[in-house]
């Protein structure tokens, strides 16, 4: 029987050396790392073992369960990234799993970064055992949630898949939530994490969210022209409410009435600081 790569098999042990175990794997020996044993083993037993290459493309054997295989998905960590190679994931194994960047976005950007979490799971080739990206539609398959997320309120979700008129999001239970364009202030990358409001609850564990905050909602055009410059200004602009008609126009096109106005309402909603030359975000800057 062949062997099943980035799975369980059942394999007996032919030896023990001083550092492993030898096991028969098909007419291969196969190398159990006794750290990577559970329990005492002994010469003609038959071990469950979860099989992967090493950095020498050697079949390894281990006792320990990673968090996925190639039948199980998971969201799993994001612990370094090769902008040769791909993105490397924390899978419970010694050795991190391999994102390839042929299955990521050709925009960098839309790349995870360390810390991310992306939804995957195992998948085997010659001498190799790489990650799949579960497509958005297919997680219901191995997530189904026991509960119902309710509408006005805010959830922990990781960004699963970017489209051309919104940005899809799952929790970790597999709840499905689309949040269009334009209830997003930020461009998000695959496996970010974001907390989501929920606006309407459809059929299916499906949603529709925003990442707007409410009182974002209720600053008016201008202000939020203002809150946006400053985002991309390193959370600072030279302009106060002294700030001559001209100044003003230099960088926004608006009157002066109508930036004292929207520099009020940012102030009121504790958005900004005003400082005697400047104005500033009251949240930096990420």
């Amino acid at each position: 029987m062949a062997l099943a790569m980035g799975n369980y098999n059942e394999l007996k042990v032919l030896r023990e050396s001083d550092l492993a175990y030898i096991l028969d794997g098909d007419g291969h020996e196969v190398f159990l790392h006794k750290k990577q044993a559970n329990g005492e083993i002994k010469e003609g037993d038959i071990v469950r073992v979860f099989l992967y290459f090493d950095n020498q493309k050697r079949i390894t054997a281990t006792m320990q369960e990673p968090y996925v295989d190639t039948e199980k998905a998971a969201f799993v960590e994001v612990v370094d990234i090769n902008e040769h190679l791909g993105a490397f994931l924390k899978v419970g194994l010694i050795k991190d799993l391999l994102l390839s960047r042929d299955d990521l976005s050709f925009k960098k950007s839309e790349w995870p970064q360390v810390g991310d979490k992306v939804f995957v799971k195992m998948k085997a080739s010659k001498h190799q055992i790489t990650a799949k990206i579960i497509p958005r539609h297919e997680i219901k398959n191995y997530l189904k949630p026991s509960t119902e997320l309710i509408e006005g309120e805010c959830y922990n979700a990781y960004c699963v898949f970017i489209g051309e008129e919104g940005v899809v999001f799952s929790t970790e239970e597999g709840h499905y939530i689309y949040v269009y364009f334009k209830n997003v202030r930020k461009q998000y990358r695959l496996g970010e994490k974001a907390y989501v409001k929920i606006i309407q609850v459809k059929i299916g564990q499906q949603y529709n969210g925003t990442l707007i905050e409410q009182k974002e909602l209720m600053l008016g055009k201008d202000a939020l022209v203002i809150k946006e410059y400053l985002e991309k200004h390193n959370g600072s602009i030279p302009l106060t409410d002294k700030s001559t008609p001209e100044e003003i126009r230099a960088i926004f096109t608006m009157s002066k009435a109508a930036f004292k106005r929207a520099l009020g309402t940012l102030y009121k909603e504790k958005v900004v600081h005003l400082n005697p030359d400047s104005t500033s975000l009251i949240k930096p800057v990420e």
